[in-house]
Order: structure tokens, then sequence, then C-alpha cells
């Protein structure tokens, strides 16, 4: 196949908050008495601001209620919390390149066990996020592999197009990002465009809101 792609990412993109966050609040709602992880999460997040722990080892604390959790809560997570937020003006885009035959592809650095259920709107073709440890029949907070950020991103994102036998056309494909973290992917593609912030590095600048 050789398709036109619309890469896009999900926190402060596709979604107008940053999942993590809300995850972790919909943990400790969900379980309480597990109330020391709430407060061991924000203290690896302290640790990461300084730099004195990995991006990884953070965020593992981050999704620690995962053990907690089966698929119907992180699909209640998804319903409930993320897709409500989604901007109105990232649907209609995305809606807008599937009609011009773009293969939409969403690629996030947030968990697959949760960002998976993107994959119910019509429009998307995949999604890429980052893979936990799953033991026992639920998902731990361990990461699995890298980070899929920066340039992990573009990893993943040839990985896919090989495994589904894509050849894309990059010269007429389009990135969206909210960071210029994912300049990796952005570079991948001749249209790139940044979602509501100031510091577009040369990409085409749109604004995003509810």
């Amino acid at each position: 196949m050789y398709l036109k792609l619309a890469l896009f990412d999900i926190d402060k993109t596709i979604i107008d908050k940053d999942s993590m966050f809300s995850f972790l609040f919909y943990g400790l709602r969900k379980t309480p008495t597990s109330f020391h992880m709430f407060i061991l999460a924000g203290l690896y997040a302290v640790l990461y601001r300084l730099n004195c722990i990995s991006a990884e080892v953070a965020k593992s604390a981050f999704f620690s209620f995962m053990k907690y959790m089966n698929d119907n809560d992180l699909k209640h997570f998804f319903n409930t919390k993320l897709k409500p937020h989604i901007y109105r003006q990232a649907l209609e885009e995305i809606r807008l390149r599937k009609r011009e035959g773009y293969h939409i592809l969403l690629v996030t650095a947030s968990p697959i066990a949760y960002m998976k259920y993107f994959e119910e709107l019509n429009e998307v073709d995949g999604v890429i996020g980052t893979e936990l440890l799953f033991e026992k029949g639920h998902y731990t907070g361990t990461i699995q592999g890298n980070n899929c950020k920066g340039e992990e991103k573009v990893v993943r994102i040839k990985g896919y197009l090989k495994e589904k036998k894509i050849t894309v056309d990059y010269n007429n494909s389009c990135a969206y990002s909210d960071s210029l973290s994912d300049m990796p992917m952005l570079n991948l593609v001749k249209q790139r465009y940044i979602i509501n912030s100031n510091n577009a590095a040369g990409c085409e600048v749109l604004k995003w809101s509810n």
C-alpha cells in the first residue's frame, strides 16, 4: 500500500489535558485506601523535575493504580475522563483527513492500556502508545520496552508501517502535536502543525479549544 499518513499526538493535542494526571486521580477515587501510592507519585514527579530519576520511573509510579483495574475500568476511564475532552476541531480535522484518504495513526507517550480505545472512533486506523507489563490478568505500572516519546515515536511508527506493509507518501502526509518534543515525529512529514503553542519552530500553529 502507498498511503498518505496523518499522525496525531493525543495528550493536549486531540484532548485538552494530560491523561496521566487524570488517571492518577481516577485511580485514587477507585482505590482510596491506596492514598500512599498517590503521595508516592507526587514525590516521583518532583524528583523527575529535579532530574533525579528518569521519566520511565516517574511514569511507572503514576500508573501503579493499573494493578487494581481491569479492562472495564480502563474503558470507563476512557469514556468518562478522556473522550468528553476531545477538541471539537481535532475531531473535525481527523474526519477531514479521513475523507481525503489519509491513514489516521495516533501516537502517544501515554499507556496503550487505555489509549487503545481511541480505535473505537470510526476514523482512527491505529493507536501506538507506551506498553505496560501485563501480569495475571492486569496491567502493572511498569513500562515494558521504551517510553513512546521523542525518537521512540519514530521507531514505533516505522515498526507499525512495516508490520502493516504500508508505504508512505511523506511529502503529502501530515502530523500534529502540542509539543516540540515531538519534532522527530513531525519531521517525518512535510505538513507539520503545532497545537496551542507559540513556539512553532517552523510548524504551522493551530488554535483548538472546547
